[in-house]
């Protein structure tokens, strides 16, 4: 049995996590309610003798980054992980739990996964994959019957954050002393509801796992917020304290719309004290690249830039949005409103997208890019499966229809069917049938799915920022992709708003670089002027 490390001294405790975090690997001891064993499906099939295809229902053995994870977080007892996407983070915090009931500390407390309402059913699913002997259940249900569950026998529970949020109350009852926090998104906020009673909880828990995928954004109060679960308070005090040590402000002048004029206000200008900060953030922190993953090939990523060309009734309608926009310009220049410029844009979008996105009837000579994708999905990608993203619900109905008529098996995951296990035995569908070539998904498959068994994202729409676009090409390029090398496929309309995108990319990187040791792509935030200047083609 694996010693219950809780007992240590902290200093102990934490001296050793330090040097963990700073190992390539680790000799972890065999863990009984951990599974590494293949489906019954994939059970004959003898090591080096076939290649197994990826599949979700078979168990892993851990990777090396794992190893040294799992080992990090049951030494430092609360702990950011923030290794990339696609690098396996979910069986880190399984193999975490592990350890947890190998030691004893389950039989006497629970522990609680909260992730997004979309992630539910993946996480119970991976659950059974990896520890399926811990048992496990999910909050869901009327409240009476939620009530009825939190009563029943049960190791692990996982929740999504608003039903987390409706029963905090009633979660106090059941004795959590385990907690992982999957998407830091409602931490960023310190007066966010589900933050105060996530830290609430944090405080009363001797685990607590936050994990994250993308780089913490440039923001120092959200980085502060994101680690009070984590007992940051003890390093960095309040948050008055923090902003007084690592963040200047100044008095400026900005226009208040409202008002019709200028105010003076203050405006966080610039960070001091950077050396001292990020001496102290790293121990909380746990962060892997795919360079730091030697011991598997995760596929190499090929971006593909397509430009196309819009077809007559596109154009027509884009010159006339033109008119528009550059009329607005010339009347409002830079007090142009931030509502009246992204609704513009939005429209800009839609037309780029296709006519049937607007609500007109879709057919020949309306999308430039559905038709790209039906010659693609025709020809060249005719073998592979695809996944597809677009932004507005009109267009992925029309590539519904389309496919349908084509005959290519499809799936589609969007808001319109928030069902969480609808949605999960869709995205079974797609990577279990065949026939089922294409999922098709809104802004709902950004985050917490699984489609390695994908080799092409196609974007027929782009998001203005480039966090989320890595968020949905690490969709396909994942640990498990059955290839060597996934593709993400943009689609950008010539002679739009969509040909100043990728020049606006810029890296705003000079905190994450400082904070990470490397190189991230952040979006610059847009002017509503500059969003009405890409539209009506002004700008440089």
């Amino acid at each position: 049995m694996l010693i219950n490390v809780c007992t240590l001294p902290q200093e102990k405790r934490l001296a050793a996590a330090d040097v963990i975090r700073t190992l390539t690997d680790f000799n972890l001891p065999e863990l009984k309610y951990f599974s590494d064993l293949p489906c019954p499906r994939h059970a004959s099939i003898d090591e080096g003798q076939e290649q197994v295809p990826p599949c979700r229902r078979c168990s892993i053995r851990f990777r090396k980054h794992q190893r040294v994870g799992i080992a990090w977080l049951w030494m430092r007892g609360k702990g950011l992980i923030a290794d990339q996407m696609g690098t396996g983070k979910t069986a880190t915090a399984a193999g975490l739990l592990a350890c947890a009931k190998e030691a004893g500390e389950l039989d006497d407390s629970r522990a609680l996964v909260v992730c997004r309402a979309a992630a539910v059913g993946q996480w119970k699913q991976e659950m059974d994959r990896f520890i399926p002997a811990i048992p496990s259940t999910v909050a869901k249900g009327t409240r009476k019957q939620r009530i009825e569950r939190y009563l029943s026998g049960w190791d692990l529970l996982v929740a999504g954050q608003q039903i987390f949020l409706n029963d905090a109350e009633l979660l106090d009852e059941v004795n959590i002393r385990t907690l992982v926090v999957d998407d830091v998104d409602a931490l960023r906020n310190p007066r966010n509801r589900t933050a105060y009673y996530l830290k609430r909880l944090a405080r009363s828990c001797r685990r607590v796992v936050v994990m994250t995928g993308t780089p913490l954004q440039k923001r120092l109060p959200e980085i502060h917020s994101i680690l009070e679960p984590l007992d940051g308070w003890q390093t960095f005090g309040s948050l008055t304290r923090f902003r007084a040590s690592y963040v200047r402000d100044e008095l400026v002048e900005i226009y208040n719309p409202k008002l019709g004029r200028k105010i003076k206000t203050k405006r966080d200008v610039g960070y001091q004290n950077m050396d001292d900060f990020v001496a102290k953030f790293r121990p909380y922190v746990l962060r892997r690249t795919p360079a730091d993953i030697t011991d598997v090939e995760m596929p190499a990523l090929i971006p593909n830039t397509v430009w196309i060309d819009l077809h007559q009734a596109q154009r027509e309608r884009y010159a006339d949005l033109r008119k528009g926009v550059l009329k607005v310009i010339k009347e409002h220049g830079t007090h142009v409103r931030k509502a009246d410029a992204v609704a513009r844009w939005t429209y800009g979008a839609q037309i780029c997208a296709g006519l049937s996105t607007l609500g007109e009837p879709d057919g020949p000579g309306t999308s430039a890019k559905l038709d790209w994708i039906e010659n693609k999905l025709d020809g060249d990608l005719a073998e592979d499966k695809v996944v597809i993203f677009c932004r507005f619900t009109n267009t992925a109905e029309s590539l519904q229809a389309r496919l349908a008529r084509m005959g290519i098996g499809q799936v589609t995951i969007w808001g319109r069917e928030p069902d969480k296990d609808l949605r999960l035995a869709r995205q079974n569908q797609f990577w279990d049938d065949p026939a089922t070539r294409v999922l098709i998904g809104t802004e709902a498959i950004e985050q917490s799915i699984n489609l390695q068994c994908a080799r092409h994202l196609i974007n027929v729409d782009q998001l203005l920022n480039p966090a989320r676009m890595q968020q949905l090409a690490s969709r396909v390029k994942r640990i498990g992709s059955a290839y060597h090398t996934v593709f993400v496929h943009s689609l950008l309309a010539r002679a739009t708003q969509e040909e100043g995108v990728l020049d606006l990319l810029e890296r705003e990187q000079a905190l994450t670089d400082y904070v990470w040791g490397e190189a991230n792509e952040l979006f610059e935030a847009l002017h509503p002027l500059a969003l009405l200047e890409l539209i009506g083609g002004t700008r440089t």
